[in-house]
């Protein structure tokens, strides 16, 4: 058998096999038992031996391990948090499809997972068997690509898509890679995290056929790079997939700048691009693990000039509905209200800066107000202007 079918198998996924990695109290049980009524466990054997067991608030375990938190439903917490089936919007039309931007898709081939993140956006159908596809709408999913000229990029998301079996990732990309028009394929996983036996020598010859192909990986911990997790990635990059990354900000996990740098310094060295840091969805039962949008924007800023460029990703909030993601950045650009250009640099020292050649910037001196430089145009603004009341409140 397989490793990474026996991580499968072995994987724990109730109180009394959890009892046998891991002291809990009769407290701590009951507790345990009570969530997992609600939202489901799910823990490979590999993942569990990184976990500190002697320590309550060791990262990995409170990314694997429930916590009685996760039964505080909040008011603003939504079951479908990033609007993959707003139905006002239409951007569902298959069962197996979310096609948001016009020119990629989302393919969800299965809802199955390697393991279940406490701070899942799609809780709501990872795991659960009425959301496994059938053939014909696999099928009936692979014709609307097929029929839609305008799609350039199937994204294959889940669930976990390296759940499927080698044969059937086989079948699907084969169907898609036929379509002319599609450029490129992006597979999500954290298979790599969870189960890193799961890059076989074979899955990575299947998948190598399909180019261009990029993997993107889901480490949200330093201790998550693991010589086996890394072992298994060199398999594909040495393969020439390319690979990136996106975490998701988390509060006692990395919420740090430290942790951030360690996180990405860590990816670098296994080959895999730092592409997404997500702010935390609002999906039902995770926010206990909420970082808020100043934090972060923050931790961004200082962590630009303290590590390379191509180690920083980009800072991402998926809008509440399916209204898009949209990049969080730090404002560099600064004004006097006189026109001139005030840039702050890495390191907080504020420079003058002139939009042209013509003559050289004088020192900043007797500087009484900065700020920040007016970048909308005269019918963004007029946008804003026209935003009512009503409006707000309905989102």
């Amino acid at each position: 058998m397989l490793q990474w079918i026996k991580q499968e198998k072995n994987a724990i996924r109730t109180v009394s096999e959890l009892q046998e990695y891991i002291n809990l109290s009769k407290k701590e049980l009951s507790r345990l038992e009570e969530v997992c009524q609600t939202f489901q466990m799910k823990i490979t054997p590999y993942y569990m031996d990184l976990i500190d067991k002697d320590d309550p608030n060791d990262p990995l375990k409170l990314l694997a391990i429930p916590n009685i938190k996760e039964l505080n439903i909040k008011k603003g917490e939504l079951d479908d948090p990033i609007g993959d089936t707003n139905e006002a919007l239409g951007n569902q039309p298959e069962k197996a499809l979310t096609h948001r931007y016009p020119d990629r898709v989302l393919l969800y081939p299965t809802p199955e997972c390697g393991g279940y993140c406490r701070h899942c956006f799609r809780r709501r159908l990872a795991g659960k068997k009425e959301f496994q596809l059938t053939e014909k709408q696999m099928d009936t999913a692979l014709k609307y690509i097929d029929d839609h000229k305008e799609i350039r990029e199937v994204i294959f998301t889940g669930g976990d898509p390296l759940m499927l079996s080698d044969k059937r990732i086989d079948s699907i990309l084969e169907a898609i890679h036929q379509m002319e028009h599609i450029v490129t394929i992006r597979i999500h996983t954290r298979m790599p995290v969870w189960n890193p036996y799961r890059l076989t020598d074979k899955l990575v010859s299947i998948l190598k056929k399909y180019q261009p192909l990029w993997l993107v990986s889901h480490f949200n911990h330093p201790r998550e790079l693991s010589e086996t997790a890394i072992e298994h990635l060199n398999r594909l990059t040495d393969n020439g997939i390319p690979l990136l990354n996106q975490a998701v900000l988390l509060k006692g996990i990395n919420d740090s700048v430290e942790i951030q740098r360690d996180l990405n310094w860590a990816l670098i060295k296994a080959r895999v691009k730092p592409y997404y840091l997500h702010q935390l969805d609002k999906a039902r039962g995770i926010s206990h693990f909420r970082v808020s949008i100043r934090k972060g924007m923050g931790m961004l800023r200082d962590l630009r000039g303290s590590i390379p460029g191509y180690a920083i990703p980009h800072y991402i909030l998926d809008i509440p509905g399916g209204y898009g993601k949209i990049p969080m950045d730090y404002h560099y650009l600064n004004s006097d209200g006189n026109g001139l250009i005030i840039v702050e640099t890495p390191f907080g020292e504020l420079r003058p800066y002139i939009d042209g050649v013509d003559k050289k910037p004088d020192a900043l001196e007797n500087l009484e107000t900065v700020h920040p430089l007016e970048v909308y145009s005269k019918s963004i603004k007029q946008k804003f202007e026209e935003v009512t009341e009503h409006d707000l409140q309905e989102n």
